[in-house]
């Protein structure tokens, strides 16, 4: 039989040198097979249970392969079962032919025959381009895409966009938009979906969507008149008896150094304040318990300065907001030398606000103060022009939406920082119609007794206060709650 085996390897190697001799391509098959045999192919259930077969044919299963689907080595051709080594004992060795093993990445398929050889050509198939490589081809001079693309995390950019293109270092399709920065100046969070609409960003998610459209129309409701003071803060008294009583929310948007380095020369208000100018400001005496703070710091010295500010005003830092700037609208979208630190070694395109906590506040059990969980800690917003240090208006809605306190005090404002509900400070301001009398007059006992502070030794809040926002039903139904205490896993 061995002998059988060896004649028929010899008359092969005659047959492929004949046919190359005569410039023709030499066409693969199964070696080892016997006339009237058919080669092998995935589905081999007809022949998986028949015993020892003439010799080249390959034996019995091995023990744990599948009858079906099942993927052929590649070019086997069976030796004699008295050769065999080893646990397959008793079956037949496969052995490996000269047109080799699939190319890696190169899928089986029936009609490529074994280990990708084509039966029409008898060469091995070259594996199909990537995917990311056919979509790199598919780019016009341009630069704009003629096929819809597909990014790492799902985001389609459609035909004759100008995304990113498609980089070429992964093993997968996806957009390379650290490249498309350099390339084009255009931030990577500019092609974030839904990142500003509040509307669009909750399509998908309609209780959460009636819970924001709930709570804007009952904070919008009970609040104050819009109250602006024009007044230089390093003379001006934070006081009880300046603004008639202490305030539940203060944001802070003080004018740092490095508004001024980012900008030289621009700024509509050049003068800035050191860090400990700012920590000077007595806002410990206007807070109330419990309050909370927000305090814009910047993206360098602010961050760390921001902190001892907040321990110094008798708050614990509890959140750090963080606004992501987007430049889909900045008419120049590279990089010039104003817009980044000296010292900086990365892009800055973000600024932070810290949040800070004075008093105790549990979420699970002090709903008529905060309702927390309905928003995230990142603000997506389009970067103002060079030279302005305007906020996203979102933070506002972050802060209504978190603390129903109805007192909110801004400090450091400006003419559009003016919103119902807020008393806004400033000396760029225009006018001021701030009276404490009047504003105090709005947080009133039934009695007609004017609300100033917490005066319970606890510093706990009752239900009902006249500095807070009434409860409201459908609000309460919508809201994220925490769960009970010791209602989690023991």
């Amino acid at each position: 039989m061995f002998g059988r085996v060896i004649h028929i390897i010899q008359l092969g190697r005659i047959f492929i040198e004949g046919v190359a001799g005569r410039g023709m391509q030499p066409q693969p098959f199964m070696m080892g097979m016997m006339n009237g045999m058919q080669p092998m192919m995935p589905d081999m259930s007809g022949m998986m249970n028949m015993g020892p077969m003439m010799g080249g044919m390959l034996a019995p299963r091995p023990p744990g392969m599948p009858p079906n689907g099942f993927d052929p080595m590649p070019n086997m051709m069976g030796a004699p079962g008295q050769l065999m080594q080893g646990p397959m004992q008793g079956t037949m060795q496969p052995m490996m032919m000269s047109a080799g093993p699939r190319p890696p990445g190169v899928p089986f398929d029936p009609k490529f025959g074994m280990a990708g050889v084509s039966q029409g050509t008898g060469g091995i198939r070259p594996p199909p381009p990537r995917q990311d490589q056919q979509q790199r081809q598919d780019h016009s001079s341009s630069g704009r895409t003629n096929v819809p693309m597909r990014g790492r995390y799902g985001a389609i950019i459609p035909p004759g966009s100008a995304g990113p293109l498609i980089s070429s270092r992964t093993d997968h399709a996806s957009n390379d938009y650290c490249q498309h920065f350099v390339d084009t100046g255009q931030r990577p969070q500019n092609f974030l979906l839904d990142s500003t609409v509040i509307d669009e960003r909750y399509s998908e998610y309609p209780q959460m969507r009636e819970l924001m459209h709930l709570k804007e129309a009952h904070i919008a409701k009970h609040a104050t008149p819009p109250y602006y003071l024009r007044a230089d803060l390093r003379a001006l008294k934070l006081s009880v008896e300046t603004f008639g009583t202490k305030f539940d929310s203060i944001l802070v948007d003080p004018p740092w150094e490095e508004y001024v380095r980012r900008a030289p020369g621009l700024l509509k208000d050049p003068e800035y304040w050191a860090w400990k100018e700012i920590m000077a400001l007595e806002i410990e005496n206007i807070a109330d318990t419990p309050s909370f703070i927000f305090l814009w710091c910047g993206s360098a010295e602010g961050l760390e300065a921001g902190r001892h500010c907040l321990n110094k005003w008798g708050f614990r830092r509890c959140e750090d907001i963080c606004w992501v700037k987007t430049n889909k609208e900045h008419p120049n979208k590279k990089l010039s030398a104003v817009h980044q630190e000296l010292n900086s070694v990365l892009v800055h395109t973000k600024e932070h606000c810290l949040m800070g906590i004075k008093g105790n506040v549990r979420r699970g059990l002090d709903g008529q103060v905060i309702h927390a969980n309905c928003d995230t800690d990142i603000i997506v917003g389009e970067e103002p022009p060079l030279g302005s240090t305007a906020k996203p208006e979102e933070m506002y809605g972050i802060i209504e939406r978190f603390c129903n306190g109805r007192r909110r005090l801004e400090l450091f404002g400006e003419e559009h920082n003016i919103r119902p509900g807020w008393v806004t400070v400033g000396r760029s301001l225009p006018t001021s119609n701030f009276n404490p009398a009047v504003y105090s007059s709005h947080f009133k006992y039934h009695d007609g007794t004017p609300y100033t502070e917490n005066r319970n030794p606890n510093g706990k809040l009752p239900l009902v206060s006249p500095n807070l926002l009434p409860m409201h039903e459908g609000i309460e139904d919508l809201r994220p709650k925490s769960p009970p205490q010791g209602s989690g896993r023991k």
